[in-house]
């Protein structure tokens, strides 16, 4: 199907006066075209959250607290998920827009509080944006770790030069990819997520055919690395069991390119949480189940007794199935980070896009590519920031000043992410005071703001302990300088458009 010109409704509605509303895109002013269909929306959610954790993050997890524990926190982040995902949907609804994420926060805080509203609403959408790109630097960084693994046995035995290499291709491809039209990278996410279904399936087929799989190994699967009590061991691992379930909002980056976007992206928000929480669990009792487990000799994650084998997808595939299954499944987990890297750096190039249209990001990211109708410039921007952080992150984790780059990532990724997430429930709350007749293809609740209230308290508690309670202090030190790093960001745009 040709694609078609975008046509969205202007933020900038009458009767809110320039001082209030933001600029964001207008209808047919900034080249971008629709060609994401409701079925792609819901690929592309399921596609940027099911990366690399689905696959290799059940080791380290394990490791840290038994797989009933393990089991016990991802239930439990998936139920925790569901009141921000009800919050998404409504904003989403309201503001089928490019980079939604930064617009829902952006307008409600800028009608909020008029005047400092703008730095609060920028700091949310740089806030946004850079745990974004933290998390997807952790990504790469297991992407390198399986890579190494596979080649040269161990992370600690690859080449010093190796982890940057693949960091670097990897967001090199995933940007070239990005390039494209969207039509065309739509169909491409899709492809990229039947294929992590197909993987979770087939997984789990070989587990069932495995001689050595049982349930009795989930239950004799506990805490080996600290011993501590059932629900200390939930919490030890909550947090990266809620970092999987972030991204829930990375189909609203893309709405302004999506097919009745104010129905279409709320509904694939909710079968996104619905899909993802089923891969992490299935996984989780699979991974369990496989076989009898002992520490790692760096006491990082888990292996099969008696062997090296890691207890990751590919590994346990290769244990279960031979040789060939191992690569086939090594190959796949690498197709399952590249995919999921290609879609979360098209959501983040919509967000930077729209934050370059409120004049506080370099204005070269709110052009787009005449050919390909996408914002190129963003998209190379974000490369390098990828780069720099990715790879900076692996030299200090060959270093030893942290003992593993994508567990940090992931921890300092779900710390940040946890301040957004907060930050949605205050945002859909005072919308439905300042804006009540603002047209919501959905709305939780029939009538009334009570259930609002309750999912914005619900949804501030739940992150607030997840940030507070459950990361440790080095990485609430390394996400606090990260969000700080946006200040002297605004002030400098202020200061160019003040010129």
């Amino acid at each position: 199907m040709k694609p078609v010109t975008l046509k969205v409704s202007c933020l900038n509605e009458p009767g809110v006066s320039d001082a209030v509303a933001p600029a964001v895109p207008c209808a047919g002013t900034d080249g971008l075209r629709v060609g994401i269909s409701s079925f792609a929306a819901w690929m592309l959610g399921v596609g940027s959250i099911i990366g690399s954790m689905a696959w290799l993050i059940h080791g380290p997890m394990l490791a840290r607290a038994g797989s009933l524990a393990c089991l016990t926190a991802w239930f439990i982040a998936g139920i925790m998920a569901l009141p921000l995902a009800l919050i998404l949907m409504e904003l989403s609804s309201m503001f089928p827009s490019a980079g939604g994420p930064y617009v829902y926060k952006f307008y409600a805080l800028k009608r909020l509080i008029p005047g400092s509203g703008e730095l609060l609403g920028f700091l949310t959408g740089w806030l946004f944006w850079i745990a974004i790109i933290v998390g997807v630097a952790c990504m790469a960084n297991g992407l390198a770790n399986l890579l190494s693994t596979m080649l040269f046995g161990s992370t600690a035995a690859s080449p010093f030069w190796f982890s940057p290499l693949v960091i670097l291709l990897l967001f090199g491809t995933t940007t070239l990819l990005n390039l494209q039209k969207v039509d065309t990278a739509a169909r491409i996410s899709n492809l990229f997520t039947f294929l992590k279904l197909a993987m979770a399936l087939v997984f789990a087929l070989l587990v069932l055919c495995a001689p050595g799989a049982s349930l009795s190994n989930v239950l004799a699967c506990r805490n080996q690395s600290v011993p501590s009590d059932f629900w200390s061991s939930v919490a030890s691992v909550l947090m990266l069991a809620m970092a999987g379930f972030s991204f829930l909002e990375m189909t609203g980056c893309t709405a302004a390119e999506t097919r009745d976007a104010q129905r279409s992206v709320p509904r694939a928000m909710f079968m996104t949480l619905i899909t993802v929480a089923v891969i992490y669990i299935s996984m989780c009792v699979a991974v369990s189940a496989c076989a009898r487990y002992s520490l790692s000799i760096d006491k990082s994650t888990l292996v099969v007794a008696g062997t090296l084998v890691p207890a990751t997808c590919p590994g346990l595939a290769g244990l279960i199935g031979g040789p060939i299954w191992g690569n086939i499944f090594s190959a796949a987990v690498v197709a399952s980070i590249v995919g999921c890297g290609f879609t979360a750096l098209m959501g983040i190039a919509r967000v930077s896009y729209s934050m370059a249209l409120t004049n506080l990001f370099p204005r070269q990211f709110a052009q787009v590519c005449s050919r390909s109708g996408v914002p190129r410039y963003a998209l190379w921007f974000q490369f390098w920031c990828l780069t720099v952080i990715g790879v900076g992150a692996s030299v200090l984790g060959r270093t030893g000043l942290f003992p593993d780059a994508y567990t940090f990532l992931a921890e300092v990724f779900g710390f940040l992410y946890a301040f957004v997430a907060m930050l949605y429930g205050l945002c859909v709350v005072s919308l439905r005071y300042t804006d009540p007749h603002k047209e919501r293809a959905f709305r939780i609740g029939k009538s009334g703001n009570v259930a609002v209230w309750l999912l914005a308290i619900l949804t501030c508690l739940i992150w607030g302990y997840a940030a507070f309670y459950c990361v440790k202090l080095v990485h609430q030190a390394a996400g606090a300088l990260i969000l700080l790093c946006g200040v002297p960001i605004y002030f400098h745009y202020k200061r160019v458009n003040s010129r």
